[in-house]
């Protein structure tokens, strides 16, 4: 099974037509099933920026945001690439301080764990086509948000007293995962929740099963890539 994702995954043809066939397919029950602003919103999204989501993964990410915005604690996300999956948190977000970290200079470097299905599929400085001029133009109309340029946790110093209900990782790579992890989960409240994309990479798979494996604490895998 491995051997046949590396294929799909190598050939960006096959990938981009089995992209297109899902990408249409989970549109259209999200559009039967689920609020159609939302929706609407999540396909103008993907217009605006490059979202490397599914819409069933980008619908999760606004569905439990919101959820989360009504407890007490700040926002935060880790990756955040064109500010795609900013945006859909900041229209759930209300009121609540929304922390968004990213180097705007794409990854840093891979470690050998840093696989999808074997296959290098990440490089360094991959996700470099964006800027953190452009991601705060994009972000303009919503409030109480903060962004921190550069590589964390070394950017992390000023919400190292602040509490979160909701993070969001998406920074592709184990060693970020897990220095993401283990920044914000002591400092999440009561209830708090954390979603990482592309846990079926070996890499963030790898980071969370590492850190929670003492803790007694869920992994809950979602559709997608999610967990």
């Amino acid at each position: 099974m491995n051997s046949i994702r590396g294929i799909v995954y190598q050939n960006k043809v096959i990938a981009k037509i089995l992209g297109f066939f899902t990408t249409s397919f989970q549109f259209k029950l999200l559009s039967f099933y689920k609020d159609p602003e939302i929706v609407n919103l999540i396909k103008i999204i993907r217009k605006e920026v490059d979202l490397a989501f599914y819409p069933y993964e980008a619908y999760t990410v606004y569905s439990i945001a919101l959820s989360q915005s009504k407890l007490d604690g700040d926002m935060a996300e880790v990756g955040v690439y064109q500010g795609g999956s900013a945006k859909l948190i900041s229209e759930a977000k209300g009121n609540k301080t929304l922390h968004l970290f990213d180097t705007f200079t794409g990854l840093p470097s891979l470690s050998d764990v840093d696989m999808h299905f074997g296959i290098n599929f990440w490089k360094e400085n991959d996700f470099n086509n964006t800027s953190q001029d452009k991601v705060t133009k994009y972000l303009s109309k919503y409030g109480n948000i903060k962004i921190y340029p550069g590589k964390f946790p070394d950017t992390s110093e000023p919400v190292t007293n602040s509490k979160f209900s909701f993070v969001h990782l998406d920074v592709d790579l184990y060693q970020s995962t897990l220095d993401s992890l283990i920044f914000f989960y002591p400092r999440l409240i009561q209830g708090g929740i954390i979603i990482t994309h592309d846990y079926h990479s070996s890499g963030v798979n790898k980071a969370f099963k590492e850190y929670f494996e003492s803790k007694q604490i869920p992994i809950i895998e979602l559709t997608g890539h999610s967990a």
